[in-house]
């Protein structure tokens, strides 16, 4: 299977659960899902519910350790074998200004220059 969608899957926010449902999970793989391998374990389903049920602050690290299971299981089974991981960096100089997040939010990145500056023009 070959998987594109522009840049690929994000992390869009920093959680585990960001990538099972929607290109893993069974409701994913249905008609005009991101699931384009059409990858189903009803058990992993369970497991990765379960995981992403565990919310409260004292659950987080079983939590990491629930979705790290879901993972392993899914790499068993490999539905989809990653040939390209791409890596982004930023640098930013302590005299530039603007949003930390404009700096390290993948959404902004390439970062939109619009809102840096320099801090101490010379």
């Amino acid at each position: 299977m070959v998987w594109s969608g522009g840049m690929a899957w994000i992390a869009d926010f920093p959680d585990p659960s960001n990538f099972y449902g929607p290109i893993l999970g069974c409701a994913g793989a249905g008609e005009g899902g991101w699931n384009w391998a059409k990858f189903c374990d009803e058990e992993l389903d369970q497991a990765a519910a379960a995981a992403d049920a565990m919310a409260r602050p004292d659950e987080a690290e079983a939590r990491l350790e629930a979705w790290s299971d879901v993972y392993m299981q899914v790499m068993e089974q490999a539905p989809w074998v990653p040939v390209f991981n791409e890596q982004r960096f930023t640098i930013k100089s302590p005299r530039m200004g603007g949003a930390d997040a404009l700096y390290t939010d993948p959404v902004s990145i390439p970062v939109n220059y619009d809102y840096v500056y320099v801090t101490d023009v010379q």
